[in-house]
């Protein structure tokens, strides 16, 4: 199995880094596995429309959006064992949910600050612009970034300093991504 599937196969709690080199190609993997996750919620005669035509299908976008924010989330976590959990969330209040900016902002909950996830997210960060930017779609053309990872301690959290104040928010309460809850039988 070559380095690439390795990685991406990969669960939390194994760490292995990629080297620089191969970014691109995890950036690749988690971009047209998030699509074909967003088709597969698709009407079954839509799923071979040109992304172009399924942009302008807000389900299709945010579903586009929220499978790439778990993707990231779990390959972050694999990447750095540290990873307590990730959360989304929107920098600015949105009047329409479905008016997306094109941008993936996570908050990574760290023991403490590390400059290896600081690094991860700049790295993949580059990696997601060249590749959603050779696609066909407008609203990745002209990007230079995409995603935007901070972390948040505890310490943040429970003084909501901080990313942690944006857990008493209002409006962009952050959403947990990762790990997915796991639901109870009845």
């Amino acid at each position: 199995m070559s380095n690439i599937n390795q990685w991406l196969q990969q669960k939390p709690g194994e760490h292995q880094v990629p080297a620089p080199k191969d970014f691109g190609q995890i950036a690749s993997a988690l971009c047209e596995n998030a699509l074909m996750d967003a088709k597969e919620q698709l009407h079954p005669l839509l799923r071979d429309a040109q992304l172009d035509r399924l942009e302008e299908r807000p389900e299709f976008v945010q579903t586009f959006k929220r499978a790439l924010e778990r993707r990231i989330a779990r390959k972050l976590a694999a990447w750095y064992p540290g990873i307590e959990a990730v959360f989304q969330f929107d920098e600015t209040r949105m009047g329409n949910p479905e008016a997306w900016d094109s941008s993936i902002h996570l908050l990574v909950k760290v023991p403490r600050l590390s400059e290896t996830v600081r690094i991860l997210g700049r790295r993949l960060d580059r990696s997601l612009v060249k590749y959603l930017g050779q696609l066909n779609w407008p609203r990745f053309q002209k990007r230079q970034s995409i995603l935007d990872v901070q972390q948040v301690t505890l310490n943040e959290l429970r003084h909501g300093i901080g990313y942690g104040a944006m857990f008493h928010a209002v409006y962009t309460v952050p959403v947990k991504v990762w790990p997915r809850e796991k639901t109870r039988a009845m």
